[in-house]
Protein backbone atom coordinates (compact mmCIF):
# COMPACT_ATOMS: atom_id res chain seq x y z
CA UNK A 1 0.00 0.00 0.00
CA UNK A 2 1.28 3.43 -0.91
CA UNK A 3 1.63 6.35 1.46
CA UNK A 4 0.72 8.83 -1.29
CA UNK A 5 -2.64 10.60 -1.16
CA UNK A 6 -5.30 8.72 -3.13
CA UNK A 7 -8.89 9.38 -4.15
CA UNK A 8 -11.74 6.91 -4.12
CA UNK A 9 -13.72 6.65 -7.36
CA UNK A 10 -17.05 4.84 -7.29
CA UNK A 11 -18.28 3.62 -10.67
CA UNK A 12 -21.69 2.08 -11.24
CA UNK A 13 -21.62 -0.20 -14.27
CA UNK A 14 -25.31 -0.34 -15.07
CA UNK A 15 -24.93 -3.00 -17.75
CA UNK A 16 -23.17 -5.53 -15.53
CA UNK A 17 -24.97 -4.32 -12.37
CA UNK A 18 -21.69 -3.91 -10.50
CA UNK A 19 -20.47 -1.11 -8.28
CA UNK A 20 -16.72 -0.75 -8.73
CA UNK A 21 -14.44 1.06 -6.28
CA UNK A 22 -11.14 2.41 -7.55
CA UNK A 23 -8.37 3.83 -5.41
CA UNK A 24 -6.29 6.10 -7.58
CA UNK A 25 -3.56 8.72 -7.22
CA UNK A 26 -5.07 12.19 -6.73
CA UNK A 27 -3.34 13.40 -9.88
CA UNK A 28 -5.69 11.12 -11.87
CA UNK A 29 -8.79 12.92 -10.59
CA UNK A 30 -7.38 16.43 -10.47
CA UNK A 31 -8.97 17.55 -13.74
CA UNK A 32 -12.32 16.02 -12.74
CA UNK A 33 -12.32 17.82 -9.39
CA UNK A 34 -11.37 21.08 -11.11
CA UNK A 35 -14.25 21.14 -13.57
CA UNK A 36 -17.12 19.24 -11.95
CA UNK A 37 -19.71 20.40 -9.45
CA UNK A 38 -18.29 20.39 -5.93
CA UNK A 39 -20.47 17.44 -5.12
CA UNK A 40 -21.99 16.42 -1.83
CA UNK A 41 -19.39 17.34 0.74
CA UNK A 42 -20.37 16.73 4.36
CA UNK A 43 -17.77 17.50 6.98
CA UNK A 44 -15.98 14.50 8.47
CA UNK A 45 -17.17 15.76 11.86
CA UNK A 46 -20.75 15.06 10.74
CA UNK A 47 -19.88 11.35 10.56
CA UNK A 48 -17.63 11.32 13.61
CA UNK A 49 -20.44 12.79 15.71
CA UNK A 50 -22.59 9.72 14.95
CA UNK A 51 -22.31 6.20 16.32
CA UNK A 52 -20.14 4.21 13.86
CA UNK A 53 -23.02 2.08 12.53
CA UNK A 54 -25.15 5.16 11.85
CA UNK A 55 -22.24 7.03 10.22
CA UNK A 56 -21.63 4.08 7.90
CA UNK A 57 -25.34 3.86 7.05
CA UNK A 58 -25.54 7.57 6.28
CA UNK A 59 -22.49 7.46 4.01
CA UNK A 60 -23.82 4.38 2.24
CA UNK A 61 -27.22 6.01 1.84
CA UNK A 62 -25.60 9.06 0.25
CA UNK A 63 -23.66 6.87 -2.18
CA UNK A 64 -26.73 4.86 -3.23
CA UNK A 65 -28.84 8.00 -3.57
CA UNK A 66 -26.23 9.64 -5.83
CA UNK A 67 -25.82 6.50 -7.91
CA UNK A 68 -29.58 6.34 -8.48
CA UNK A 69 -29.84 10.06 -9.16
CA UNK A 70 -27.42 9.84 -12.08
CA UNK A 71 -28.29 6.45 -13.56
CA UNK A 72 -30.91 5.15 -15.93
CA UNK A 73 -30.96 1.67 -14.42
CA UNK A 74 -31.42 2.44 -10.71
CA UNK A 75 -29.74 0.39 -8.02
CA UNK A 76 -33.10 0.52 -6.28
CA UNK A 77 -32.19 -0.05 -2.65
CA UNK A 78 -34.81 2.59 -1.80
CA UNK A 79 -36.89 5.08 -3.72
CA UNK A 80 -34.42 7.89 -3.14
CA UNK A 81 -36.26 10.38 -5.36
CA UNK A 82 -39.44 10.10 -3.28
CA UNK A 83 -37.46 10.20 -0.02
CA UNK A 84 -35.60 13.30 -1.17
CA UNK A 85 -38.86 14.99 -2.15
CA UNK A 86 -40.40 14.17 1.22
CA UNK A 87 -37.31 15.46 3.03
CA UNK A 88 -37.44 18.68 0.98
CA UNK A 89 -41.14 19.12 1.79
CA UNK A 90 -40.36 18.68 5.49
CA UNK A 91 -37.48 21.16 5.25
CA UNK A 92 -39.76 23.69 3.54
CA UNK A 93 -42.30 23.38 6.37
CA UNK A 94 -39.56 23.92 8.95
CA UNK A 95 -38.14 26.91 7.06
CA UNK A 96 -41.62 28.43 6.67
CA UNK A 97 -42.15 28.17 10.42
CA UNK A 98 -38.76 29.72 11.18
CA UNK A 99 -39.37 32.48 8.61
CA UNK A 100 -42.63 33.39 10.39
CA UNK A 101 -40.39 34.29 13.34
CA UNK A 102 -38.20 36.48 11.09
CA UNK A 103 -35.22 34.11 11.01
CA UNK A 104 -33.01 35.63 8.27
CA UNK A 105 -31.23 32.34 7.57
CA UNK A 106 -34.55 30.54 7.04
CA UNK A 107 -35.74 33.41 4.84
CA UNK A 108 -32.61 33.17 2.73
CA UNK A 109 -32.93 29.40 2.30
CA UNK A 110 -36.59 29.79 1.39
CA UNK A 111 -35.52 32.31 -1.24
CA UNK A 112 -33.08 29.77 -2.72
CA UNK A 113 -35.64 26.98 -2.79
CA UNK A 114 -38.50 29.12 -4.09
CA UNK A 115 -36.31 30.59 -6.83
CA UNK A 116 -35.45 27.06 -7.90
CA UNK A 117 -39.11 26.02 -7.81
CA UNK A 118 -40.14 29.12 -9.77
CA UNK A 119 -37.73 28.14 -12.53
CA UNK A 120 -38.79 24.50 -12.47
CA UNK A 121 -42.53 25.26 -12.38
CA UNK A 122 -42.41 28.38 -14.59
CA UNK A 123 -44.12 30.27 -11.78
CA UNK A 124 -44.08 34.05 -11.42
CA UNK A 125 -45.90 33.87 -8.03
CA UNK A 126 -43.16 31.60 -6.65
CA UNK A 127 -40.54 34.00 -8.03
CA UNK A 128 -42.25 36.94 -6.31
CA UNK A 129 -42.38 35.00 -3.08
CA UNK A 130 -38.70 34.11 -3.41
CA UNK A 131 -37.89 37.79 -3.89
CA UNK A 132 -39.82 38.75 -0.76
CA UNK A 133 -37.76 36.31 1.32
CA UNK A 134 -34.52 37.58 -0.21
CA UNK A 135 -35.45 41.17 0.63
CA UNK A 136 -36.50 40.28 4.18
CA UNK A 137 -33.31 38.33 4.82
CA UNK A 138 -31.06 41.02 3.35
CA UNK A 139 -32.87 43.71 5.37
CA UNK A 140 -31.87 41.83 8.52
CA UNK A 141 -28.23 41.80 7.45
CA UNK A 142 -27.87 38.18 6.27
CA UNK A 143 -24.51 38.27 4.44
CA UNK A 144 -25.39 35.84 1.64
CA UNK A 145 -28.75 37.52 1.08
CA UNK A 146 -27.08 40.92 0.85
CA UNK A 147 -24.65 39.50 -1.70
CA UNK A 148 -27.49 37.88 -3.63
CA UNK A 149 -29.38 41.14 -3.66
CA UNK A 150 -26.53 42.77 -5.58
CA UNK A 151 -27.23 40.60 -8.63
CA UNK A 152 -30.95 40.08 -8.07
CA UNK A 153 -32.12 42.51 -10.76
CA UNK A 154 -30.31 40.57 -13.49
CA UNK A 155 -31.16 37.17 -12.02
CA UNK A 156 -34.82 38.10 -11.66
CA UNK A 157 -35.00 39.40 -15.24
CA UNK A 158 -33.48 36.17 -16.56
CA UNK A 159 -35.91 34.12 -14.48
CA UNK A 160 -38.88 36.14 -15.72
CA UNK A 161 -37.80 35.65 -19.35
CA UNK A 162 -37.52 31.90 -18.83
CA UNK A 163 -40.85 31.69 -17.01
CA UNK A 164 -42.61 33.78 -19.66
CA UNK A 165 -41.20 31.58 -22.45
CA UNK A 166 -42.72 28.61 -20.67
CA UNK A 167 -42.07 24.99 -21.38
Amino acid sequence: MTSEKRDLVIHYDEDSQKIIFYSTDISNTESIRAKEFDGVCPEVEFFKSQPPDIAEQKLGGMVFALLDLHSKNKVGIRNYADEAEEAMNQLMLELEEEAKHNDPNAQYHLFLRLHSLAMKNYSLPELARAESFLMASAAQGHAEAKLGLESWTDLKAAAERRINRGK
